[in-house]
């Protein structure tokens, strides 16, 4: 044999063995008959009845793992879809509930927090509030997937929960501006973090046939908008004074307060006649975060009524096979079913296939998601994250700019009153529920998959963003709003979906990482660039940049070089 021909023949090895995962079922667990019976030999399907491919070989990870990872499919896919994953789907959508619920927070007491006297200072720099959560989304975006590839999604999800939680405890009782800007921070490190993490968490316990439910987590997304604003608009409307035109002094406020609990109008004699807005009639928006915080808080203690686990993929990944083993074996339990995977399955694995020096060392994370899904995939999605966070913050700036040039004047807590602010607040939440059910419909269907749901939403929200400068009155554009809320869920939706599946678990919170920075960075530049000098670029050109630059996102969906469609997550 040549020279040539010996230098490859380690890496024969290593590869044709990786075939031989799917007999590696004929072992002890199959010889003989068995309680817990043999892997089924039908063919499973999707949602849609799509044919489930369980791949022998993961583009960034080792022979070894991708065996035994083929076999873990297996295994799941021959359980099913049953109670315990339900319970993993509510769990995980609670948190995607938590972290909308949050950032609409910012939205719902900005104006109110920013008006209040104490925090002394003047003109509306309300906007530093937002850039704070941005700092907070972009570190915290990078940070917790990263090292979830270590802790563990379990430590790391439990943590966000109660950070954001303790976090709004805390920012209501801040006597300074400044000081509800840092929490702000901390908020939005807790909350992105928690986002990425429980998209891994539901795909690594599912059974491929229903990787989907992702998607439709984003129903979460919408909810936890609803219920902010909901909740938010009943506190605000209260106890709020000197902001809008239905403005009232501190004097006024207090008058309206002692009424409403039944004390005479001389209740309120004392108080100041100064038309300020003081803390001692301003509290409404600390009593949202007080209320927000005891919800995030309460939510998470009811998570220990629930048995959460950490993912049998991330064991494996870990090379924790026998936990791993015994978390799928407690699943079956719990759904009343039963399994054929032993750890010995696992075993023959390790003592089949025949590795390398160098497949025994740990490749590097960058090295597995470059080989996961090569550097024009890995430039297509940094591009769809980056816009994500980028393109709508600059079009609600820019379209209101535009529309004010033509007549229709700017919707804010300073020019229309609560009830109309709210009431729009509550219509784009209610609208962006759905997008995420349609979504999870489309990804599925047969000849479409996640590329073309991705791309075909894109296109549609570049359009919509085009047309809406056709807009003249408040009700039209409003309109324009609940279109690009309902895009705007479906397309997080669905590119959530294909990043948590087209990496292998080993890398999978490393390349949430690298998504997530951009996605929060590019956030923060949006707020930067529209709290310093948001009337910079006069005329049109900005709203037609955001929807011109949603074509180039169609085409970065279009070039991705993996369709994910029913195929199982490594």
């Amino acid at each position: 044999m040549s020279s040539e021909e010996d230098s490859i023949t380690p890496q024969r090895r290593i590869e044709a063995p990786s075939a031989f995962a799917s007999t590696l079922v004929n072992d002890i667990e199959r010889a003989g008959p068995s309680k817990a019976g043999s892997p089924s030999e039908k063919q499973h399907k999707s949602f849609f009845g799509l044919n489930i491919t369980t791949p022998d070989s993961h583009a960034g990870t080792g022979a070894v793992y991708a065996a035994k990872v083929q076999l873990l499919n297996q295994a799941l896919l021959d359980i099913g879809m049953g109670k315990y994953q339900w319970l993993i789907f509510l769990v995980t959508g609670v948190g995607w509930f938590l972290d909308s619920f949050w950032i609409m927070s910012f939205t719902v007491i900005a104006p109110s927090a920013g008006n209040e006297a104490q925090f002394f200072f003047t003109g509306d720099d309300t906007h530093y509030l937002f850039v704070s959560l941005f700092v907070g989304l972009a570190f915290g975006g990078t940070v917790w997937p990263l090292i979830s590839d270590t802790l563990g999604r379990k430590r790391i999800f439990t943590s966000t929960i109660v950070l954001m939680g303790m976090g709004g405890l805390v920012g209501a009782g801040m006597p300074s501006f400044t000081g509800l800007c840092v929490v702000g921070s901390v908020v939005g490190f807790a909350v992105a973090g928690n986002h990425n993490v429980d998209a891994m968490i539901l795909l690594e316990s599912l059974p491929a046939s229903h990787q989907f439910l992702v998607a439709l987590q984003g129903v979460f997304w919408g909810l936890g908008q609803l219920v902010a604003s909901a909740v938010g608009w009943a506190f605000i409307g209260l106890y709020t004074c000197g902001t809008g035109p239905d403005e009232v002094s501190t004097s006024q406020a207090m008058s309206r307060k002692a009424r409403a609990l039944g004390h005479s109008s001389s209740a309120s004699s004392s108080s100041s006649g100064n038309s300020s807005c003081h803390y001692v009639s301003n509290k409404g928006w600390r009593y949202v975060w007080w209320t927000f915080g005891c919800i995030t808080l309460f939510l998470y203690l009811c998570r220990f009524a629930l048995s959460f686990h950490e993912t049998p993929k991330f064991l494996l990944a870990r090379r924790r096979d026998a936990e791993a083993t015994q978390l799928v074996k407690d699943i079956a339990l719990y759904n009343k079913r039963q399994t054929w995977l032993t750890e010995a399955s696992f075993a023959r694995v390790d003592s089949t296939i025949e590795a390398s020096e160098k497949e025994l060392r740990t490749k590097s994370r960058v090295q597995s998601l470059l080989s996961s899904v090569g550097i024009t995939g890995v430039i297509g999605l940094v591009l769809l994250w980056m816009i994500m966070g980028l393109n709508f913050i600059l079009y609600q700036t820019y379209i209101s700019n535009y529309l004010a040039a033509h007549g229709v004047s700017k919707v804010n807590a300073i020019t229309v009153t609560r009830g109309y602010l709210y009431s729009r607040y509550l219509y784009t939440a209610l609208c962006a529920i759905p997008g995420p059910v349609v979504a999870s419909f489309l990804v599925e269907t047969k000849g479409i998959g996640r590329k073309r749901t991705g791309a075909g939403i894109a296109s549609l929200t570049g359009l919509f963003i085009l047309v809406s400068t056709v807009s003249r009155s408040r009700d039209t554009a409003l309109a324009f709003e609940c279109i690009l809320s309902f895009l705007y869920s479906a397309g997080l939706a669905t590119l959530t979906l294909y990043t948590v599946e087209v990496v292998p678990t080993p890398s999978r919170g490393f390349s949430l990482g690298v998504m997530g920075f951009f996605w929060g960075l590019f956030g923060l530049i949006a707020y930067i660039i529209t709290t310093f000098d948001s009337t910079a670029i006069s005329g049109g050109s900005p709203v037609w940049f955001c929807g011109a630059i949603w074509v180039v996102l169609a085409i970065a969906w279009l070039s991705l070089p993996l369709e994910t469609q029913a195929r199982a997550a490594a």
